[in-house]
């Protein structure tokens, strides 16, 4: 959230933002898990080549392996 949406008093961020906001709070929890030696890798990137990972690669590495929903139609069109 930005600092002019929290003096608003606004307490949530907006939908727009969730997803960046999520893929912040993810790589967060990914640099805990390597500082602490839990994380195992993913594909073809290894905990040796995620605690190399700057802050911003970690971002975009997260970006990278969010899920995306896509969802059928519930109503068939005519």
């Amino acid at each position: 959230m930005t600092d002019e949406e929290i003096q608003k008093g606004i307490l949530y961020p907006s939908i727009g933002s969730i997803r960046e906001i999520t893929a912040e709070v993810g790589a967060a929890v990914l640099r805990a898990a390597v500082a602490d030696e839990l994380a195992e890798g993913y594909l073809d990137i290894g905990p040796r080549e995620m605690r190399l990972m700057s802050k911003e690669e970690t971002v975009e590495y997260v970006k990278r392996n969010m899920w995306f929903p896509i969802y059928s139609p519930l109503v068939h069109e005519k």
